[in-house]
């Protein structure tokens, strides 16, 4: 278990590892030693049962952002993990994002565990999705918080600055959607382009 009530297994329908809220279980006796019970996924909230083989975590020295400012802690992490620079982790409630990583005195962007020193994150709640409002000529740019796996569509109606606009275009990293049936993640989001609506009343 990753913290008190959640562990991290496979989920069937997500198609790889989230965390999951247990909902009943028990710890197996050798030779099995490990969890066993019924757990809910909370990313698509589907039931499933699982075994999970018991293993001594590690304790890493880890140093959170929030933007205001940083604390120090520690991370308990599975011995043969693989971390990597820029992955996502659900810790106490809140998703995270690690920054940076120092294995053996350097910093590396991809480490086992047991080879790393510390970890650094930022806390990744909420990001940032940037909105340009076009009208003819004149282009205003706004912002706009949504969560990391909230997803935005070509057609989707937003409030922004004091009125009501629908997306045209998103940018993303390596180009432009056009399609409304192509949403994107807020994660992933460039920069959305909107038009605005006229009010018919």
């Amino acid at each position: 278990m990753d913290e008190a009530g959640v562990v991290y297994t496979y989920c069937d329908s997500c198609a790889e590892e989230t965390p999951h809220k247990v909902i009943r279980g028990r710890m197996r006796p050798p030779p099995n030693t490990g969890f066993e019970g019924s757990v809910q996924c909370i990313t698509c909230r589907s039931i499933h049962s699982t075994h999970i083989p018991l293993e001594r975590p590690l304790s890493i020295q880890a140093i959170i952002s929030d933007g205001q400012g940083s604390t120090r802690t520690r991370m308990e992490v599975p011995p043969d993990e693989v971390l990597s620079v820029e992955e996502e982790l659900f810790h106490e409630g809140h998703n995270l994002f690690i920054t940076s990583l120092e294995s053996k005195g350097r910093r590396v962007l991809s480490s086992a565990s047991k080879d790393i020193d510390c970890i650094w994150f930022k806390v990744f709640d909420k990001v940032k999705v940037k909105v340009a409002i076009v009208k003819g000529a004149i282009t205003k740019s706004y912002t706009l918080e949504a969560s990391p796996d909230e997803e935005f569509c070509v057609g989707d109606i937003l409030e922004v600055g004091g009125g009501n606009v629908m997306i045209d275009k998103i940018k993303v990293e390596r180009g432009t959607i056009y399609s409304s049936d192509r949403p994107v993640e807020a994660r992933d989001i460039k920069r959305v382009f909107t038009k605005q609506i006229r009010d018919r009343s």
